[in-house]
C-alpha cells in the first residue's frame, strides 16, 4: 500500500510539473500576442489573418496536446488518431493525382478534338464500306460475273437453261432495281456504266432467247403433221416457259413476235385436225344408224373439248396469259414461272388474253360445229333434237367440272379452269346452232298441219289424221333423246306448240264423206291419250281441253245420229239429273212428285216392248249411213271414252266387246 501511495503522489507530481510548464507556454504565447496588439492598427485585415492563424495553431497545439495525452493512455483516442493519419495520406494522394492530371491537361489541350476525329474517319470509312458493298450487290451478283456468256446463252441442256435462268433473273433485278436506288448512287459514272452495259447484255439476251425459241416453234410445228403423238409441243416447250415470263417483261416486242408465231405456225395445224375430225365424223353418219348419230356426235365434241382445254392450259402457263409479270415482287424473280397467289395481283383481265388467242387458233372450229351439227340436222328427221341433246349434255357437264377442274390443276391451268372455259363458248355456239335447228323442225311441223287436213280430206275416207300419229312418234322420240339431257324445257315448248296446234286443227278439219263430229271424235281421243301418255303437268290444260272437245263431239254425234229414242222416259232421267245436281239428295229426289215411283211407272207403260225394240234398232239403221273407213259409227264408239287414273291422267283404253246401250 505505501508502495502504491508512493507511486501515485509521483505521477502527480510529474503531471503538475507539465501543466504548469503548458500553462506557462500559453500565457507567454497570449502576452506577445497582446503585445502585438497594442501596435497601430492600419493594417487591420492583415492583422484579422495572422490572429486567425496564431488561432489556428493555438488549436492545433491543444488538439495535439490532447492526442498526445490520449495516447500515451491508449483507447478511443488511438484510433481516432491513426483514422486521421490514414485520412490525411489519402488526401495527398488525390492532391496528387489532381496535381498530375493539371499537368497533363495543360500539355495536351487538343487531345480530345484528336479523337473525335479519328472516330468519324472510321464511320467514314465503314458506311463507304458497306455503300460499295451494297452496290456490288446490286450490278455484280455472282451470275453476272460474266456479261460476254449471256450473248449467247446454252439452251439446249437442262443445266444450261437452269444458268441462264439465273442469270437472266438477276439481270432483271438489277435493272429493275434502279429506280429504287438513292440518287446519289445513280449518279456513279461507274454506276452509270454499268448499267449502260447491262442493258445492252439484256438486248443481246432477248434476242438470242427470242431467235432460239422461234426456230423450236417453227421446228414443232413442221413435225406436227408427220407426228403421230398429240400435243408433243407442249412437253418439248414448257421448259421455256420461264424465259417466256422474263421476255413478256424485259423485251415485250419479242414476247409478241414469239405469240405471233405460235399463233399462225399452230392454227393451221389445229385447224387441220379439227376438219379432218369433222369429215370423218360426216363420213360415218352416212352410213351409220340412226341410233349411233350420238356417239358419233360425242366423239367429235370430246376430242374438240380436250383440244381446247389443253391448248388453253397450255398457253395460259407458257405465255403467262393471266399474270402480269411487271408486278412480280424483285425479291421472287428467280422462280420457275410460279404464279403469285397474293392477294390477286397477279391476275389481270380475267383471261381475256387466253381467250383472244384461242380465237386466234381456232378461228373455225365454230363453223365446223354448227356444219357438222346441220349435217346431222339433214341426215336424220330429229338429228336436231339428237345435236342438242348431245351438245347441251356436253356444255351442262363442262360447266359442273369446272370448279373441280380448277382445284385440282396447279399454275396456270388452275387459273384457266377457274375462269371460263374457251371450249365452252364453241359448244355454246353448237347448242345455239343446234337449238335453232329443232325449234325449226317444230316450226315445219306447224306449218305442214293445215297442208295435212287438206291432204285427208282428198282422202276417199278420213279417220285420224296424219299430225296426230306423227305426234305420237314425236314425242316418243323426244322423250328417248332427252332423258337425263336437261332440256326439258324446250321439250315441253315443244309439245304445248305443238298440242295446241292440233287441237285447233282438229276443229277446223273438215271431209266431205265424213261428218265433223266422227272426225273430231276419234281424233281428240288419240291427241288426249298422247298427251296423257306424256305425263307432264304443263300439258295439263291441253289435256283437259282435248277431253272437254271429245265429250261435246260425242253428244253432238249422238244427238245428230241417233235420235232421241224413248222421249218421255229420257227427259224423266234428265230431269232426274238436273235435280241432283242442283243440290237435291239422290236419296230424297223419289219424293218430288215429277220424279217419283208413280210417275216412273207412268212413263214407262206409255212404251210396251215392241215400241222399245223399234227404238233401239232405228238408231242403228241412222248410223249406218256414217260409216268410217269401213267401221261402222256404233263400233266406233265401243272405245270408250278414256278414264282418269287415280293421279288424274289417262289410263290406256282398249276397245271393249260390249254393245254401246243408250
Amino acid at each position: 500500500m505505501k508502495l502504491e501511495e508512493a507511486q501515485m503522489q509521483k505521477e502527480w507530481e510529474v503531471s503538475k510539473e507539465s501543466v504548469e510548464e503548458g500553462s506557462s507556454a500559453s500565457d507567454e504565447a497570449l502576452s506577445a500576442l497582446l503585445e502585438e496588439g497594442e501596435g497601430a492598427e492600419q493594417d487591420a485585415e492583415r492583422r484579422v489573418r495572422q490572429l486567425g492563424s496564431r488561432l489556428a495553431q493555438l488549436d492545433a497545439l491543444n488538439v495535439g496536446g490532447m492526442l498526445a495525452a490520449a495516447t500515451e493512455s491508449g483507447g478511443a483516442g488511438a484510433a481516432l488518431a491513426h483514422r486521421l493519419d490514414g485520412g490525411l495520406r489519402a488526401g495527398a494522394a488525390l492532391a496528387q493525382r489532381l496535381a498530375r492530371l493539371d499537368h497533363l491537361a495543360r500539355a495536351a489541350p487538343h487531345a480530345a478534338h484528336a479523337r473525335s476525329g479519328a472516330a468519324r474517319a472510321d464511320a467514314n470509312a465503314r458506311a463507304l464500306l458497306a455503300e460499295l458493298d451494297a452496290i456490288y450487290s446490286w450490278l455484280e451478283p455472282p451470275a453476272l460475273r460474266d456479261l460476254d456468256a449471256l450473248q449467247e446463252p446454252t439452251l439446249t441442256t437442262a443445266e444450261g437453261r437452269a444458268a441462264t435462268l439465273k442469270a437472266a433473273a438477276a439481270l432483271r433485278h438489277a435493272l429493275r432495281a434502279e429506280p429504287a436506288q438513292p440518287p446519289h448512287r445513280r449518279r456513279l459514272a461507274a454506276v452509270r456504266e454499268r448499267l449502260r452495259r447491262l442493258a445492252r447484255t439484256k438486248d443481246q439476251m432477248a434476242a438470242a432467247l427470242a431467235r432460239h425459241l422461234n426456230n423450236a416453234l417453227i421446228h414443232l410445228g413442221n413435225e406436227a403433221a408427220h407426228d403421230a403423238r398429240p400435243r408433243r409441243h407442249h412437253a418439248e416447250l414448257l421448259p421455256y416457259a420461264p424465259f417466256m415470263k422474263w421476255l413478256k417483261d424485259m423485251d415485250e416486242k419479242a414476247y409478241d413476235g414469239l405469240l405471233k408465231v405460235y399463233t399462225s405456225t399452230w392454227a393451221r395445224v389445229l385447224e387441220r385436225e379439227v376438219r379432218a375430225a369433222g369429215e370423218a365424223a360426216r363420213g360415218a353418219l352416212l352410213a351409220a344408224p340412226d341410233h349411233a348419230v350420238d356417239h358419233i356426235l360425242d366423239q367429235v365434241l370430246s376430242l374438240v373439248e380436250t383440244l381446247c382445254n389443253a391448248e388453253q392450259d397450255f398457253c395460259t402457263q407458257f405465255f403467262f396469259l393471266d399474270v402480269d409479270v411487271k408486278n412480280f415482287n424483285v425479291q421472287s424473280e428467280g422462280s420457275d414461272g410460279e404464279r403469285s397467289e397474293g392477294g390477286g395481283e397477279g391476275r389481270v383481265r380475267q383471261g381475256a388474253e387466253s381467250r383472244r388467242l384461242m380465237a386466234e387458233l381456232f378461228p373455225s372450229v365454230e363453223q365446223e360445229l354448227v356444219a357438222l351439227v346441220g349435217h346431222v340436222e339433214r341426215h336424220d328427221a330429229y338429228g336436231a333434237m339428237r345435236a342438242l341433246a348431245c351438245v347441251g349434255r356436253r356444255v351442262l357437264g363442262a360447266e359442273g367440272g369446272a370448279a373441280a377442274e380448277g382445284g385440282a390443276a396447279g399454275g396456270a391451268a388452275g387459273g384457266a379452269a377457274g375462269e371460263a372455259r374457251w371450249a365452252r363458248a364453241a359448244l355454246a355456239a353448237a347448242a345455239v346452232a343446234a337449238k335453232r335447228g329443232a325449234d325449226r323442225a317444230v316450226a315445219d311441223r306447224l306449218a305442214a298441219l293445215p297442208d295435212a287436213v287438206k291432204q285427208a280430206a282428198r282422202r276417199p275416207k278420213c279417220g285420224v289424221l296424219s299430225f296426230v300419229s306423227e305426234l305420237e312418234e314425236l314425242s316418243g322420240a323426244c322423250e328417248q333423246i332427252f332423258a337425263g339431257s336437261g332440256r326439258r324445257a324446250d321439250v315441253e315448248r315443244w309439245y304445248v306448240m305443238l298440242g295446241g296446234a292440233m287441237v285447233r286443227a282438229v276443229a277446223l278439219a273438215e271431209h266431205p264423206r265424213t261428218p265433223r263430229p266422227v272426225l273430231q271424235l276419234e281424233n281428240y281421243h288419240r291427241l288426249q291419250a298422247a298427251l296423257a301418255a306424256l305425263r307432264l303437268p304443263a300439258l295439263d290444260a291441253l289435256r283437259r281441253e282435248c277431253r272437254q272437245r271429245y265429250t261435246e263431239a260425242l253428244r253432238s254425234y249422238v244427238t245428230q245420229y241417233f235420235g232421241r229414242p224413248l222421249e218421255k222416259l229420257t227427259q224423266f232421267f234428265e230431269g232426274v239429273a238436273e235435280a241432283v245436281a242442283s243440290g237435291v239428295r239422290e236419296d230424297e229426289v223419289c219424293y218430288r212428285a215429277a220424279f217419283s215411283k208413280h210417275e216412273l211407272r207412268r212413263v214407262l207403260a206409255m212404251y210396251p216392248a215392241p215400241e222399245g225394240a223399234r227404238g233401239r234398232v232405228l238408231p242403228r239403221r241412222r248410223a249406218g249411213a256414217a260409216a268410217v273407213h269401213g267401221r261402222h259409227p256404233r263400233r266406233l264408239l265401243r272405245h270408250r271414252p278414256p278414264a282418269l287414273s287415280p293421279g288424274g291422267t289417262l289410263a290406256p283404253t282398249t276397245p271393249t266387246k260390249r254393245k254401246f246401250f243408250l
